[in-house]
């Protein structure tokens, strides 16, 4: 046995903790008292292998050695960082170079002999084509185990891959286990994979990479750092779950980016809190038309997993290549995310989470669930920034405590969503503080605190100022057909005028519909007062650790408010609810205000108890009813459907960009009368803290200009997928609001 110390290194890039460890030129270090120097030649960079593992080679590190040590020099075939998303708007000694080291490289259909460090891959054999059998252990910071890039195919078989340590950014890949990269295609078969730390990726996939995924267990743990490690770990905004979501954790099992895809049967896929199967900055469907996730037969969860001990309780048990593992459901996070217009297809599934089963953001993203089981702590699915996607569940049990669908939008950022439920079971189980009914769909106002950076929130709830507007954003749906539904459904949106659309189905449906005015609830139940900040959790220097779960100095509780309201039914504003009955019974529970109802018959609804449905509109085998009360049995239907003017503010669009800075798009006439009729908006924030958008006028209308304050208007010329949008509009420094002026003629 051998004692080495890492005396001292030199390093190409020491502006960040993530340089240091992976841009080491030379290290001196001491084998039992004696002192020696490595240095690496242009090109290359210095790894560190003790006892078949790759470890960290950062002064003052001490190893005990066991049978032999390496020092090897490894060429860097790929670099990235500055121009990557989580540096834009950074200063620039915050800035490090990613320097990709890994144990294998695959590039092109050839194994990169001097940009692998294959001393780590011990057992079996491999080649260029795939492994066999083999062992690989990548135990220190930002190190990748097997990289497959530009249309490489590499099947991996009956192999463990084992890797500790911080991961340096999962929207790069950097850390990753397995990486596939630029058309390549990836086969994991029978094979077991393990990671502790954070942003560290299991499986990371990129630019139409394909990895298939068989009969594997992938488990991801959270960093056992200590608070000082953590706080320097770069990107900051990228080693933990935004705060927005309304949960913590700092590991994701998988990351899907681009037009990759990944493709999962009969396996485990857990991580211990942020994401199991994730996805981020996808190509939407309708661009590639791909799914960037399908799993069948296979369990996914936030919690822990190990092997399952006879006589022990567990979530659940899930058999993988041979051996019967237990998992139990605990931590903080979401099992799986779609964002960006991508699409996801699960069957057979088995989900559990402690907060939500799914989190779908931007674009007119989509999932599907077949004949799966759910089971969620908290909410089963958020919406927010949405587009337009949809959620389609058919045949599928969901055990959730809070809700079945939370869509996020109003004033901190307009979204609108859909889900369809067709044949399920929705059970509401446990207590909840936010419904003692539980509810199936709600519409509520976002208090989506901002870009992935932002650690606090602070809260303003304010539903009893609503005022009527013409400023709209597009309907949401709930479609509920084929079963038995009981639960609430509430839309709670106050700032903007958007409408909630109901279907039943072909279904029997027990529970109150109705506008609502919503506010902040702790866990309790209890109003959380207006000015109150949430914060993040960011590590305890006096407990010296980064353990949000920890039993002194750690907490969740502040970023399990995000999302959590309570409703009280109130006369309708601008928060529209539309309630169509298509062969089916509704049991009315309480009263309610809705917008419209259209039934099959009368008798379709009744109730135990009196109560009075309040309607702006009533169809009753398609006949329109006039203002009045029309009753059946406990039930009255109160119609009222005089005019309601609504003064028009000219607002055509409004939110946040990533940055924090409002932005609002109004349309004026040539005489200065708002008119927010004349146009409708396509628009995206950017992580570049710009908001990308083509206004298009509606028919009739011309546009004669536009004026912008508190920002700089301009063309935009960026490609990719910021070029389908005509205009950019840039914040200007320090500005917190800006707004674009736009003057149109009829």
């Amino acid at each position: 046995m051998m004692q080495l110390e890492i005396v001292g290194t030199h390093v190409i890039n020491d502006y960040t903790t993530t340089a240091i460890a992976s841009t080491i030129k030379e290290a001196t270090f001491k084998v039992d008292g004696k002192e020696e120097t490595v240095k690496a030649d242009d090109g290359k960079v210095l790894v560190l292998v003790v006892d078949d593992a790759q470890r960290d080679l950062v002064p003052g590190k001490s190893y005990e050695v066991q049978d032999h040590f390496e020092i090897v020099p490894v060429s860097v075939y790929r670099k990235g960082g500055p121009s990557a998303a989580p540096w834009i708007g950074a200063k620039e000694e915050e800035k490090a170079s990613y320097y990709f080291r890994q144990g294998l490289l695959v590039d092109g259909g050839k194994i990169v002999e001097d940009a692998s460090v294959s001393q780590i891959i011990t057992g079996g054999k491999f080649d260029e084509t795939g492994t066999q059998n083999i062992t690989l252990k990548a135990n220190g910071t930002h190190f990748n185990g097997i990289l497959i890039d530009n249309g490489s195919k590499f099947k991996i078989q009956d192999s463990k891959f084992y890797a500790y340590g911080d991961g340096g950014d999962d929207l790069a890949g950097w850390g990753a286990t397995i990486m596939a990269d630029n058309k390549s295609e990836i086969e994991i078969k029978d094979s077991y994979i393990e990671n502790e730390g954070a942003i560290r990726c299991a499986l990371y996939v990129d630019n139409t990479s394909i990895a298939k995924v068989e009969n594997t267990v992938i488990y991801t743990k959270e960093t056992p750092d200590t608070y000082e490690e953590f706080a320097n770990l770069t990107p900051g905004m990228m080693k933990r779950v935004p705060f927005a979501l309304g949960m913590e954790g700092t590991i994701r099992s998988l990351n899907v980016m681009a037009d990759g895809q990944g493709k999962f049967k009969d396996c485990i896929v857990v991580s211990t809190g942020w994401g199991a199967l994730s996805t981020d900055s996808g190509t939407a469907y309708d661009i590639c038309g791909t799914y960037a996730l399908e799993a069948e037969d296979t369990l996914g969860g936030i919690g822990t997993l190990e092997i399952a001990q006879e006589g022990k309780e567990y979530t659940a048990v899930k058999e993988v290549n041979g051996v019967k593992y237990g998992f139990t459901v605990g931590g903080s996070g979401y099992v799986t995310y779609a964002d960006s217009g991508i699409h996801n297809l699960f069957k057979k599934v088995e989900f559990y989470a402690p907060d939500y089963i799914q989190v779908m953001g931007s674009g007119r993203s989509g999932s599907s669930y077949i004949d799966s089981y759910l089971q969620s702590g908290h909410t089963a699915f958020m919406t927010q920034q949405t587009g337009g996607g949809t959620f389609d569940l058919t045949r599928t049990t969901v055990d959730t405590v809070d809700a079945l669908i939370q869509m996020k939008s109003g004033a901190a950022n307009t979204g609108f969503s859909n889900i369809v439920v067709d044949n399920c079971n929705i059970n509401f189980n446990g207590t909840s503080t936010r419904d003692e009914d539980g509810i199936l769909a709600e519409l509520i106002e976002s208090d989506d605190a901002g870009n992935p950076g932002i650690t606090t929130y602070t809260i303003n709830d304010t539903p009893e100022a609503a005022v009527l507007t013409k400023s709209s954003v597009a309907d949401s749906s709930a479609s509920f057909k084929n079963g038995t539904y009981k639960g609430n459904i509430y839309n709670s949106i106050y700032n903007y005028r958007q409408a909630l659309n109901v279907l039943f189905e072909n279904a029997s449906y027990i529970g109150k519909i109705s506008s609502t005015q919503a506010i902040h609830v702790d866990l309790n139940g209890e109003v959380v007062p207006n000015g109150t900040i949430l914060n993040a959790f960011m590590g305890s220097k006096e407990f010296d650790h980064c353990n949000y779960a920890a039993e002194k100095g750690g907490s969740c509780s502040d970023a399990k408010l995000i999302g959590r309201f309570k409703h009280t039914v109130s006369p309708m504003v601008n928060n529209l609810i539309n309630v169509t009955l298509s062969n089916s019974k509704w049991n009315v529970t309480a009263d309610g205000y809705l917008n419209s109802l259209t039934i099959d018959a009368m008798t379709d609804i009744d109730s135990e108890s009196p109560v009075t449905i309040y309607t702006k509109a009533l169809s009753v085998e398609g006949k329109e009813y006039e203002s009045g009360e029309y009753k059946n049995g406990n039930v009255t239907i109160s119609v009222d459907t005089s005019e309601i003017e609504i003064p028009d503010n000219g607002i055509v669009d409004a939110g946040q960009t990533y940055g924090n800075v409002v932005y609002t798009l109004i349309a004026i006439k040539e005489d200065g009368s708002f008119d927010s009729d004349a146009l409708k908006v396509k628009r995206q924030n950017y992580i570049d803290g710009k908001l990308y958008f083509t206004p298009l006028p509606c028919e009739g209308y011309e546009i004669i200009s536009m004026v912008s304050e508190g920002g700089k208007i301009g063309p935009n010329t960026e490609g990719g997928e910021l070029s389908v949008y005509e205009n950019v509009l840039a914040p200007s420094d320090g500005s917190k609001e800006m707004s674009v002026m736009i003057t149109v003629k009829k």
